[in-house]
């Protein structure tokens, strides 16, 4: 099995969208240069985007240290384009993260552990 995995697929109906995250083994700083790009093409020249996104952490086992500032400054570049953000996981220490980040993101964030349950919830009125 394939120890590093990023895969992202990026759903648009008009100024909504919905981003799908599946991370295997370790989130690494090269995960960005495919994530920012993807983002700001996807996002040009929609006016008042609104952001939904589903991470899946089942197989994630943590971050390079360059990924973790990565991620602060994706999460402050977009935090008030964000409306939900529902994360499925399988550890307490991601649990425990996803409460800790819900003090600083604009967006609501649940963690989950089906995705079943994550979709529900990302899907129904905000």
């Amino acid at each position: 099995m394939n120890d590093h995995a990023l895969d992202i697929t990026i759903d648009q109906d008009g100024n909504e969208f919905t981003i799908r995250m599946k991370i295997v083994g370790t989130l690494k700083h090269s995960d960005y240069d495919l994530l920012n790009p993807m983002m700001e093409n996807a996002l040009a020249g929609i006016n008042e985007p609104k952001v939904k996104i589903l991470v899946d952490l089942l197989d994630f086992t943590g971050y390079e240290l360059q990924a973790v500032w990565d991620d602060f400054k994706f999460g402050i570049k977009y935090n008030k384009i964000f409306t939900k953000i529902a994360v499925v996981g399988n550890k307490s220490w991601e649990e425990t993260g996803i409460t800790i980040a819900n003090w600083f993101v604009h967006a609501q964030m649940k963690y989950f552990g089906l995705e079943k349950d994550a979709v529900e919830w990302l899907v129904s009125t905000p």
